[in-house]
């Protein structure tokens, strides 16, 4: 039963992920006016992926921790990358996501019209840069933990279940 319900807490999280990566974010920067309405909207949705994925991460370590296997190797795999994956959000969230709001609210529209080799836009797009690469390793493993999570499971060989 845990492990369907930490597989579904995974694949709720891959998909949100997903859903703003692949749909919302470059949605919103192909329909709406501006490039800081786009940004506006992008930001407060990344803000709640981000916050899910710390609730989630913290509530998948919890469940790991009350029904931990015995196998030490397996053990510290899906522990690593959880709290990989945790610490991917939070440092997305409470740093870089953060800072770009800074910028983006001190400098508005503005921002895009800054040369590119502007101090203040080429730490926005590295910062940007930077969020894109936490995003990017979350939602990777987020999926490597679910085939290994389901490989193992089918490894286990066939359960009457009733």
């Amino acid at each position: 039963m845990a492990q369907r319900i930490r597989l579904a807490l995974l694949g709720l999280w891959l998909g949100a992920m997903s859903l703003f990566s692949f749909v919302v974010a470059p949605s919103a920067f192909a329909v709406l006016p501006t490039r800081q309405l786009a940004g506006d909207v992008v930001s407060r949705v990344l803000g709640w992926v981000e916050v899910l994925g710390l609730a989630l991460g913290a509530l998948l370590l919890v469940i790991w921790l009350l029904t931990r296997p015995q196998s030490r190797k397996r053990l510290h795999f899906e522990f690593i990358v959880l709290t990989l994956m945790t610490g991917s959000m939070a440092v997305s969230h409470f740093f870089v996501s953060a800072r770009l709001r800074a910028l983006r609210s001190r400098f508005g529209d503005g921002l895009s019209l800054l040369a590119a080799d502007d101090p203040t836009r080429v730490t926005f797009d590295r910062l940007h840069q930077v969020s894109v690469w936490l995003m990017g390793f979350t939602l990777l493993a987020a999926l490597a933990l679910i085939i290994h999570l389901v490989r193992r499971d089918r490894s286990r060989g066939p359960r009457l279940e009733f």
